[in-house]
């Protein structure tokens, strides 16, 4: 990937009234400029020398003193002859010749002056800056040039070889994202777009064509293309792209469909320079209307074309939207590595009754929630020839499908496939097959039924290759050892003690958890109406499989002695969640809680705290913990009893062993804020996502002590629940610049503070008020908010 291009910089004077550091800083980068000459040489298919080897060098050219050798990258070099002939080499390929286009550029502007690269090379001195860039068209380079100094240059003239050469320079160059850069994209896709209306353009063009771009160009510069291109079809709405074009701070999670969530596990980061795409019944209403518009439908099959996405998601909950979403995608190639699609309704259609290929192979990962039958599993399973990853969650799976689903299975070895399934039918089932179930097919069912009749899961425990969980519910009449001879049979992963039918907390035997020692498939643990005892605890702290442990409508009855001979840490519990515990909880637990060194999602519901021990003077378990030494959590949520009036000191509370600075979501629901929590949420510097709700209905609260300079910049979902919203309140709302979704619940707004919510503050956010809603709020607001969002406004 090479392109030459020489830019020469006349030394110019330049007056400054500012801090001397600064002249002396701009003089010296201007001396540089001065002095440097860039060089861009292009090379493609055009300028090669053809029939030209290395025995046909003159002695004169190989010997020259002017040869010199460049690296592209650590695998790609360049050797430049007399009379600039360059020789071109990488592994596993014959080297070639070419005589280079080389264009020098006269003087420096803004654009090339963001140049990264050039930038990089001027820091080093280099007076003889040589930037090679490899099959682009040398008129693109012209053209680029030309259209940066000059934006009235565009004239409707970029044909899409010229789009794409022009984002690769982009890309070669590095660019950095400004303003100017912004406009110049928005032009070079206006254009695009327009030449595809004037002429009679075929999408159905050869890999050819964008071979080279599709791994060279910046996933950053086609996201800001994507965003663009929403903005055009959409007229601008922000809150429309932010939900649809998606980077690096999300992560979508095929469990749950919902863009912002409370779970921590759809928030969490991920890789850097990574594209997603999702489509849901809003975005692709919005988008449906271009249907009928021939430029705007070229570009949308165009782009989806030439760029590799990481992952698409397709959310369709209605046959309206199904039907809309199989018109738009009729003519696209799912491009993506991975692809998620969950519809209420058979998927199937979404790859059927296409002139073009509907998946690439660069398909790896396939995930499908859908309702599907025998016959459907064929027609996917002829879709999946690249894909390595496959995933179906279904309602239902009869024999018929399983056997289908399996031979699948054994005829792609190196292919993975989970299943899940609410309801395996039993109907017609050849248990003798089920039984050689290939290693690759991992199948869960929540239930086992014949015709509409459950059935007791003991009766073919033998042959049904595994359930995900189980729930053991008490009665009188059912042992739990019972239980026991199943979790042998079956390969759980979640198991629920439930005895919330027992009239009191039921008190499990010590042998209970020796025996829960050799289960070695169990990850999630959920336990209901129990007596909280040490042999529970020191069972889960030794545990090296479970992940996850929520306790519910329990009581404590722990003394924590063997934490005194017990020195183990846990390093795999990721998840705890305390639900409604009678007896409350003291400060001494805190002690069990910090041996948990990989917790990230801490969840306290209905229980109350106190600081009966203190953990200072409690010698004996020697309890101390640095800051440095604290565990860093990821997702936080704290729901105080509905009926408390007690002041809420939980996060000093759980700040003796917690960090906060990690945190990326936080539910808040107590009766109040003391005035010390207030340092805690300043230090939440990553937060993402916050739900408060305060109910004390006579507290106002200080938003200006909850936010930080940082979260103004990360928090995307933002829901308060609280009495009052004032003027201030709003200004501080303002300043968020990243915020997708905002959803107001609140008594009163006080002194007309509503009227200070306008559209251009809250551009990107999908914005809620709950309370008072639109019948409980005055014809002059409602009318208001109408004008200056929507038509009757939510």
């Amino acid at each position: 990937m090479l392109v030459s291009v020489f830019f020469t910089v006349n030394t110019k004077t330049y007056f400054f009234r500012k801090n001397q550091h600064i002249v002396t800083l701009l003089m010296r980068l201007l001396c540089a400029m001065s002095s440097a000459t860039v060089s861009f040489l292009v090379i493609n298919d055009e300028n090669c020398i053809q029939n030209l080897f290395a025995t046909d060098l003159t002695l004169e050219m190989i010997f020259t003193e002017n040869k010199s050798v460049e690296w592209i990258n650590e695998e790609e070099k360049i050797t430049i002859f007399k009379n600039n002939i360059l020789r071109y080499e990488a592994p596993s390929k014959q080297p070639k010749y070419y005589n280079p286009n080389i264009h020098t550029l006269h003087h420096w502007n803004n654009m090339v002056f963001n140049s990264k690269l050039i930038k990089k090379h001027l820091d080093s001195k280099s007076t003889n800056i040589k930037i090679f860039l490899k099959d682009i068209s040398y008129p693109a380079l012209l053209l680029f040039l030309k259209l940066i100094d000059n934006s009235d240059s565009f004239i409707f003239q970029i044909n899409i070889q010229d789009f794409l050469d022009i984002l690769l320079i982009i890309t070669i160059l590095d660019i950095e994202k400004t303003k100017e850069r912004d406009y110049f994209l928005k032009d070079l896709l206006r254009n695009v777009m327009s030449e595809m209306l004037r002429q009679d353009f075929t999408l159905y063009f050869d890999n050819n064509l964008c071979r080279y771009h599709y791994s060279y160009i910046k996933k950053s510069l086609f996201m800001d293309i994507w965003i663009f291109f929403i903005n055009f079809i959409t007229f601008d709405d922000k809150s429309a792209q932010i939900f649809i074009v998606l980077s690096g701070n999300r992560n979508l999670c095929f469990k749950r469909t919902y863009m912002f969530s409370d779970s921590y596990n759809s928030i969490k980061k991920i890789k850097k320079n990574q594209l997603y795409l999702r489509f849901d019944d809003i975005s692709i209403r919005k988008i449906y209307k271009i249907r009928n518009q021939k430029h705007y439908m070229n570009t949308w099959i165009f782009l989806l074309k030439i760029v590799d996405l990481d992952l698409l998601y397709l959310v369709f909950s209605t046959e309206e939207i199904y039907k809309k979403a199989t018109v738009l995608f009729s003519s696209v190639t799912f491009n993506a590595e991975k692809l998620y699609i969950v519809t209420a309704k058979n998927s199937i259609k979404l790859f059927l009754n296409k002139q073009i290929p509907v998946i690439s192979n660069k398909l790896k990962v396939l995930k499908l929630e859908s309702s599907l039958t025998s016959e459907d599993f064929k027609k996917l399973f002829g879709f999946c020839g690249d894909i390595t990853k496959l995933t179906l969650k279904l309602e239902s799976l009869d024999f018929q499908g399983l056997k289908i689903i399996k031979k699948f299975c054994l005829m792609n070895l190196n292919k993975t496939c989970n299943i899940f399934c609410k309801i395996y039918e039993l109907l017609n089932t050849d248990f003798k097959i089920i039984k050689n179930i290939p290693n690759n097919l991992k199948i869960y069912a929540s239930k086992l039924q014949t015709r509409s009749v459950d059935i007791e899961l003991s009766t073919v425990s033998t042959f049904f290759p595994s359930i995900f969980s189980y729930k053991y519910i008490y009665l009188k009449n059912l042992s739990l050892y019972n239980f026991f001879l199943l979790l042998e049979c079956f390969k759980f992963k979640s198991v629920s003690f439930d005895f919330t039918k027992n009239s009191s907390p039921y008190k499990l035997e010590d042998s209970v958890y020796r025996y829960l020692r050799y289960i070695q498939t169990m990850k999630y643990m959920f336990l209901a109406n129990i007596y909280i005892r040490d042999t529970l605890l020191e069972y889960v702290l030794d545990s090296n499989t479970i992940v996850s442990l929520e306790v519910l409508n329990s009581v404590c009855s722990y003394n924590l002695k063997f934490l005194s001979t017990n020195p183990m840490t846990n390093e795999k519990l990721k998840t705890i969640a305390i639900n409604t515990i009678s007896s409350g909880i003291d400060s001494s637990f805190l002690i069990y809680l910090n041996k948990f060194k990989a917790i990230e999602i801490f969840i306290l519901l209905n229980t109350e705290i106190s600081f009966t021990t203190s953990l200072e003077e409690n010698n004996h378990y020697n309890f101390i913990v640095e800051e440095e030494s604290k565990i860093h959590l990821k997702y936080l949520e704290v729901k105080t009893k509905p009926d408390s009036m007690e002041s809420s000191n939980y996060l000093n509370f759980l700040s003796k062993i917690y960090n906060f600075s990690s945190l990326l979501s936080i539910v808040y629901c107590v009766f109040s804020i003391s005035e010390i929590e207030y340092q805690y949420f300043l230090k939440m510097k990553q937060l993402e996502s916050m739900r408060l709700k305060i109910r004390n209905r006579t507290e106002c609260i200080d938003f200006g002590n909850v936010f930080n300079y940082e979260s103004f910049n990360t928090i995307i979902l933002l829901s308060i629940d609280v009495c009052l919203i004032r003027i201030k309140d709003i200004e501080i709302f303002k300043k968020f610049k990243n915020l997708g979704y905002f959803s107001i619940y609140c008594d009163n707004f006080d002194n007309g503070s509503i009227f200070y919510i306008k559209k251009k503050d809250f551009k990107r956010t999908v914005l809620v008020i709950e309370r008072p809603n639109r019948a409980s709020r005055s014809k002059e607001i409602n009318n208001y908010l109408d004008s200056e969002f929507t038509f009757k406004f939510t």
